[in-house]
């Protein structure tokens, strides 16, 4: 039976204008509910407290989570995960509302890896997954700099921080990452086949 972990606030990053994929990407409705949905799904289990970062998350309201806006706006994701690390004053897992395949199994192990590390982060085939990821309280004075300087990098601070890569290897004893990572951008990346 799994265990829910009360020391990380799952969020859900809802803020994106979804200009390519042509309209609401969260509230598409994907195999009989709405994408955020399935997001919801992977991460309730797993964290006591989730909650929705971004302006106008309110029209999420169906899920019954607290949503909270940018406070500093239209900076983008990083800024999301910086609102939620004032808001929630412990560790965040952040997820993006466009990634309908999440894997329950990989965040428990990776919440199993969060004791020591200020970021928890998959990292294959060169390549950080930082919507996919664990952030410690330390990283909001790192994140608030980046924003600062208009940087929406989220890796940026990286080398400031503790950062435990959670390979290859690890991921795909729980899942597929080519799948599991996949934001939807285009309806076209919904593809059923993969």
């Amino acid at each position: 039976m799994t265990t829910v972990n009360n020391d990380i606030c799952g969020c859900i990053i809802a803020g994106g204008k979804s200009r390519r994929f042509g309209e609401d990407k969260g509230l598409y409705v994907y195999r009989g509910k709405p994408m955020i949905e399935h997001v919801y799904a992977a991460m309730k289990n797993e964290m006591a407290d989730i909650f929705i970062s971004g302006d106008d998350a309110s029209k999420y309201s169906f899920l019954g989570l607290e949503s909270i806006p940018d406070i500093v706006p239209g900076k983008g994701p990083i800024a999301g995960i910086y609102s939620a690390l004032v808001r929630c004053r412990k560790k965040i897992f952040a997820v993006a509302c466009d990634m309908p395949f999440l894997d329950s199994g990989l965040m428990r192990h990776m919440i199993s890896a969060s004791d020591s590390h200020d970021v928890i982060v998959p990292f294959i085939d060169g390549n950080y997954e930082p919507l996919h990821a664990i952030y410690s309280p330390s990283c909001a004075q790192h994140i608030k700099k980046l924003i600062d300087h208009d940087d929406r990098r989220i890796i940026h601070f990286f080398d400031s921080v503790s950062v435990r890569k959670i390979t290859g290897d690890e991921i795909r004893r729980f899942c597929d990452p080519e799948k599991t990572f996949r934001n939807i951008n285009y309806i076209e990346d919904l593809d059923e086949s993969i």
